[in-house]
């Protein structure tokens, strides 16, 4: 009896060894983008979070839409059904959305479907029905460079991937007479768009082009080309135009049974708004038709060029189409390997960092052209390899400057040098060039700390002179709303000069720490440059922030151009009226905004005195006081170190990583991810690194925490930096193992919770033993650099 049991306990270790080394072999096999979940926040973000296919800073975002006209648009998870596959997902811009169906396209009483409906029906063939499909989630995969569905009401299925400046899809229809590709030319959008003139041309029974005339709210008028091809050749071509919706049509308001006027078979249609094209064919058993098509900003020639220089390899092959873009972001991921035994820390972390190269948009062509900020054909410098449209660049010296700089400097590279391009172009280098203009997003100039931070660490194949010469001019010369469109430079930047702050009256008291931490970044840039008097000039000039800190009560708060302080006053009110010109704190509040000093950090630790300062921190770190989804307050957890408690540093940058981030397509992150920004923090949160100064300083640094992971190596890019890789190895590492006890670099003892970006990027290995409990001497014997000068 004690025999066979000590056999069956035996077998039972054996099952065991087996299992965990069979699941160990499953992770090792796992490349970092089957990490990826492109379905995380999908829920609650922004349209430029999307599920569908792109690649790094892909013009194409080819991806499903199932809501209306709302503030994020796009996609939502939880709606199981879809109107149609757009291709284009970024800030302000949006156009061309196509959608398969197979049956009659008229509805019982002779309405032609070319609305696509409310988001919960009705469906199929009802009378009120539009032209959306329902899909069973469980149909529903996507990847970074491939998605898939289901559409139920047509028996179709749907396939996507893309190039820089195309999209591809597969579509599989049953055997029917009766087989369509809507083509909607007036799609749903974050921003929703004003489209003003459509063309459709039909070259061939195979090829079309066509164009849309639109504008938005932060993008003044821009067209979209397009160039199709199609694997198999049609029977018929209709376009339609949608009439205006009255909202009389029926009782039921939503305007999908509204008449459209149809014109059938043609070959050149023009329209306005509402307007599309209906592509008719027949199909057999499960044939799968091929849709490629190239976009372009600039013309429709340029759209065909596109199309022809980025399918002339692999032609109709769908599936090569997918490999060669799972294998271009396996590529940038796998710049940085995590090691340890939580797979859905690993997921997180590589969706975060997808998400920092999806976001945002290439808008020149493969010849390098593009569209300028006055609607002028440009063509790009022998230096510039691109150039993007963006949202405000406002915060990113927290997020994505760091991550572009360390782990894929040629990205920041591209980046400075597309924004220096934009400037000999437009005069003033923009801080939201959405479409490549001058959209009055956000306040401050942070993108120039992107150029400044690339400077500093030796990433320098850009003209740095005439870096020098944009920021100065932008920094002395009084904002303006710019001829083209939009706003141009800072637009409190005469109060901030004349009273040494903004003025409450003039504009928000938070555009003065804005203005003096870009101040500081230029100070050091021109310091770099040898150009002292400047130096001199801008870093007495980044001091400015001080002037409305109120040393009685140890807050900054508004103030009067007479000087006086506004009363009466509210520390933990959000301070926003009137958008991002009115009076307060932009998406902030007083509270927040004390601790927006990431270059002087140590002036106001003394004034408040170091108590004051570390018990105010963590007050509103536990109260949710500073609100770590967004840009304001991410430097917050770090700032303990300034104050020798850098054990408090690790306890709530852990903290925020856990707790802040998951992979669940109804959360993912707290706040607006803002094309990358919040992906990004995490991305730095996990491997304990991050700059609070936005690696602008001379000699940039990073403030160390307690990494996510047991073992990360970073392959340093050696086009830019000497070392091959750099190792963060944390023994003892779990959840409840938060606190750093020791740490070596390279074998020598390191008690300082900071490093040189110099020593990173040289190569090497910096190890922690980790413990459940605080030490609290280490890394206090040398405080991080920070003091003004």
């Amino acid at each position: 009896m004690n025999s066979k049991r000590s056999i069956k306990k035996k077998s039972f270790f054996v099952l065991l060894i087996l299992q965990s080394l069979f699941l160990n072999n499953l992770s090792a096999q796992k490349q970092p983008v089957d990490y990826v979940n492109v379905f995380t926040g999908t829920s609650n973000s922004r349209w430029m979070m999307f599920p569908g296919a792109t690649l790094p800073f892909g013009k194409v975002k080819l991806s499903p839409d199932n809501q209306q006209n709302v503030w994020n648009g796009g996609y939502e998870y939880t709606i199981s059904s879809i109107s149609g596959f757009s291709y284009l997902h970024a800030m302000g811009l949006s156009g061309l959305s196509m959608m398969p169906i197979t049956g009659s396209m008229y509805a019982n009483e002779g309405w032609m479907k070319t609305y696509p409906g409310p988001p919960d029906g009705p469906f199929g063939t009802m009378w009120t029905a539009g032209y959306r499909s329902r899909f069973d989630k469980k149909t529903e995969h996507g990847a970074p460079s491939y998605y898939s569905v289901d559409l139920l009401d047509y028996n179709v299925k749907a396939e996507l991937t893309s190039t820089m400046h195309c999209g591809l899809m597969r579509l599989t229809y049953p055997a029917t007479k009766q087989a369509h590709l809507l083509i909607n030319f007036d799609a749903v959008a974050e921003e929703k768009n004003d489209v003003y003139e459509t063309s459709f041309e039909k070259i061939s029974p195979t090829t079309f082009r066509g164009y849309i005339k639109q504008r938005s709210s932060y993008a003044p008028d821009y067209t979209v080309y397009f160039f199709i091809h199609l694997s198999k050749a049609i029977d018929s071509a209709d376009g339609f135009i949608n009439q205006p919706y009255t909202g009389k049509e029926t009782n039921y308001g939503t305007g999908w049974r509204q008449q459209s006027h149809i014109t059938t078979n043609i070959s050149n249609f023009k329209a306005a708004a509402g307007s599309g094209a209906v592509l008719h064919f027949s199909t057999g058993t499960n044939e799968k038709v091929i849709v490629q098509s190239g976009i372009s900003f600039v013309s429709m020639e340029d759209a065909k060029l596109n199309l022809d220089e980025e399918t002339t390899s692999f032609k109709f092959d769908f599936d090569k189409y997918v490999q060669q873009g799972k294998k271009i972001w396996n590529d940038l991921l796998n710049k940085v390997e995590v090691y340890g035994s939580n797979e859905n820390d690993k997921e997180k972390f590589y969706t975060n960092l997808y998400r920092c190269y999806t976001g945002k948009s290439i808008m020149n062509d493969v010849n390098g052209k593009y569209v300028d900020a006055c609607k002028n054909i440009q063509q790009l410098k022998h230096n510039t390899d691109a150039v993007y449209s963006s949202d405000a660049l406002w915060g990113t010296q927290w997020n994505l400057t760091p991550v572009w700089t360390l782990i894929s400097p040629q990205v920041a590279l591209s980046w400075t040098n597309a924004l220096l391009e934009l400037a000999d172009k437009g005069g003033w280098i923009p801080y939201a060039p959405v479409a490549l203009g001058y959209s009055p997003i956000m306040g401050g100039q942070h993108q120039n700390s992107l150029i400044i931070s690339a400077y500093q660490k030796g990433i320098r194949s850009f003209d740095a002179e005439n870096a020098y010469k944009h920021i100065l001019h932008d920094y002395t010369t009084l904002g303006e709303d710019y001829p083209c469109g939009g706003f141009a430079g800072n637009r409190h930047l005469k109060s901030y000069m004349d009273n040494g702050y903004v003025a409450d009256e003039d504009g928000p008291a938070s555009n003065t720490f804005e203005y003096a931490y870009d101040d500081w970044c230029f100070a050091q840039f021109a310091k770099a440059l040898g150009k002292d008097s400047t130096y001199k000039k801008f870093l007495a000039r980044s001091k400015n922030y001080r002037n409305i800190y109120d040393t009685s009560i140890n807050y900054v708060r508004q103030r009067n151009a007479d000087g006086s302080w506004v009363s009466p006053f509210k520390a933990f009110e959000y301070g926003t009226v009137g958008g991002w010109n009115g009076k307060g704190f932009m998406e902030g509040t007083p509270y927040q905004y004390t601790f927006f000093a990431p270059h002087d950090i140590q002036w106001v630790l003394k004034k408040m005195g170091k108590d004051t300062f570390t018990n105010r921190l963590a007050e509103g770190l536990k109260n949710n006081l500073f609100d770590m989804g967004n840009q304001p307050s991410l430097a917050i957890p770090f700032y303990f170190t300034y104050a020798g408690k850098p054990f408090l540093t690790q306890h709530y940058s852990r903290q925020i990583a856990s707790t802040m981030y998951n992979t669940s397509p109804f959360q993912g992150w707290v706040g607006e991810e803002d094309e990358g920004q919040m992906g990004a923090y995490y991305v730095l949160l996990s491997l304990g690194l991050f700059e609070t100064d936005g690696g602008c300083a001379t000699k940039p640094f990073y403030t160390l925490t307690t990494p996510v992971f047991s073992k990360i190596v970073i392959h340093l890019d050696n086009k830019f930096y000497p070392g091959k890789t750099f190792t963060i190895i944390a023994d003892n590492n779990s959840p409840k193992n938060e606190y750093i006890h020791s740490a070596t670099l390279n074998g020598k003892p390191l008690n300082r919770a900071w490093i040189y970006h110099d020593e990173i990027v040289k190569g090497g290995t910096l190890r922690y033993n980790l413990g459940s409990v605080p030490n609290k001497n280490w890394g206090t014997s040398q405080l991080p650099p920070g003091e003004l000068q």
